[in-house]
């Protein structure tokens, strides 16, 4: 999502998340390893994010919140935050 907030196209964002698939694998296979059974069972299972699902939920939260912006703000992000994370995503 924080390429959306970068201001990049809606199919960059949704490809850009599907590629970090790979080393969420890694990342939750490490975690398992960490957990009992019984922990491991409360944490949702990994499943490989499809371009498809990034772009229906982007899709969901413009419908129902207006944009991305309004959404993060709703939940806790300070729009200063949100002005600070987006200023250092565009730097070059």
């Amino acid at each position: 999502m924080c390429s959306e907030l970068a201001g990049q196209t809606r199919d960059h964002t949704a490809a850009d998340d599907a590629a970090s698939g790979p080393a969420l694998r890694d990342f939750y296979r490490d975690q398992q390893a960490r957990r009992t059974p019984e922990q491991w069972a409360h944490l949702a299972p990994f499943a490989a994010t499809r371009t498809d699902d990034i772009r229906r939920t982007l899709t969901h939260i413009d419908q129902h919140w207006g944009q991305l912006d309004a959404y993060l703000n709703a939940h806790g992000l300070p729009g200063s935050d949100l002005s600070a994370l987006r200023d250092r995503l565009t730097r070059t």
